[in-house]
């Protein structure tokens, strides 16, 4: 009995090990352009082996590049029929890599992870197979475009310095109003649009890499650092907002960017914003939208303005669309509306396909409770 227990014990360790040995040489799946669902193969109830699917070279020959245009996405199949099984779902708008046609059929090249047993040890690893899509299930970046329900989803939602996340995706409902709008109605608008920017920058620009802002305390200065590598930082003076008596400075770090207001008085930052800070007619909010390239989604603050002060009100970051990171493509309108030119996320990254692509337009109204 005794050496039946140490025999057990012996084994139980043997297979903890090889647990440990065959996680240590998993592969994690590679960074992806847009966003995929990855299921992993149910090795308990489906033990699939490891000579499953279509391995193929990476360097097999792409014939087309084409994109998911089913709204809720599809499922990608082992064989080119709809019965052989499903491998990984495409969701809408995701770029496929075709490398195959087959009839109706699409073969595309994907990295699948699949999961298997290999001499009683669980395994884990990913590698280039051949998956099939239905063609017609696909089309070009025209074929893409956002619809209003699309437009408040949002990835995170920060209030009063707490941040909360959502990996599906959140509907916001308070704070603002977006709707899908045409070209004429943006077009019209931008002829009322209201600016409180006065663009000075004859009068104060930057000199040998400096620019230097004066201040009743005297000049406050801001030095370029282009050669700085992780400190590197650059400045542009903007213009300047006589009522809240600040310049205006745009300041492109490291991985990073922003807009400043610096106080006329004293020279000290006041606030820092993601983005140019839209000012709306009625003086009372602030609007910044930026196209986040690391997370993949358009960042949006809201501020108020009481008694010439700035105080933010709320961060959320939406992930169906993308603002066109122009200042003039982004303003406020004297109707209230911030009226904003934007791309389906996965027609904004691969808009340097050569594409005539066309943007739509969204216009932004801050909800009454928040004056």
């Amino acid at each position: 009995m005794r050496l039946m227990q140490i025999k057990s014990v012996l084994e139980f360790v043997l297979i903890l090990i090889a647990l440990a040995v065959s996680n240590c040489g998993s592969r994690s799946l590679p960074e992806k352009k847009v966003l995929l669902h990855m299921p992993l193969i149910d090795t308990a109830s489906n033990r699939r082996s490891e000579e499953r699917g279509n391995p193929i070279d990476y360097n097999t020959k792409v014939l087309s590049n084409v994109y998911v245009t089913v709204r809720d996405g599809i499922d990608s199949q082992e064989r080119p029929n709809q019965s052989s099984g499903s491998v990984i779902r495409f969701e809408y708008g995701a770029k496929l890599e075709v490398i195959e046609i087959i009839g109706e059929w699409l073969g595309v090249r994907e990295r699948i992870l699949r999961k298997f047993i290999r001499n009683g040890s669980h395994i884990e690893s990913t590698g280039w197979e051949k998956v099939y899509v239905p063609k017609n299930a696909t089309g070009n970046l025209n074929d893409i475009s956002l619809l209003e329900k699309d437009l408040n989803i949002i990835a995170t939602l920060t209030l009063k310095g707490k941040t909360f996340g959502y990996e599906e995706g959140e509907i916001l409902t308070d704070y603002l109003k977006i709707d899908l709008i045409d070209k004429s109605i943006f077009d019209l608008k931008k002829t009322s649009a209201v600016n409180f920017l006065l663009a000075d920058t004859t009068v104060i620009y930057k000199k040998n890499g400096v620019i230097e802002l004066p201040t009743a305390k005297g000049l406050k200065k801001f030095t370029d650092k282009p050669d700085a590598e992780t400190e590197m930082q650059e400045f542009a003076y903007v213009g300047q907002v006589k009522f809240l008596n600040s310049y205006v400075l745009q300041g492109i770090y490291w991985e990073n960017w922003d807009y400043k207001f610096i106080n006329k008085t004293t020279g000290k930052q006041e606030t820092s914003f993601v983005s140019y800070p839209h000012i709306s007619p009625d003086k009372e909010h602030i609007l910044c939208i930026s196209g986040n390239p690391y997370s993949n989604t358009a960042d949006l603050e809201l501020y108020t303005i009481r008694n010439n002060k700035v105080k933010i009100v709320m961060a959320a970051s939406f992930i169906n669309w993308m603002p066109i990171n122009d200042i003039h493509t982004t303003f406020f309108s004297n109707d209230g509306f911030l009226y904003v030119q934007v791309l389906p996320m996965s027609t904004y990254w691969n808009a340097n396909e050569g594409s005539n692509i066309e943007s739509q337009y969204i216009r932004i109204k801050i909800f009454p409770q928040n004056k």
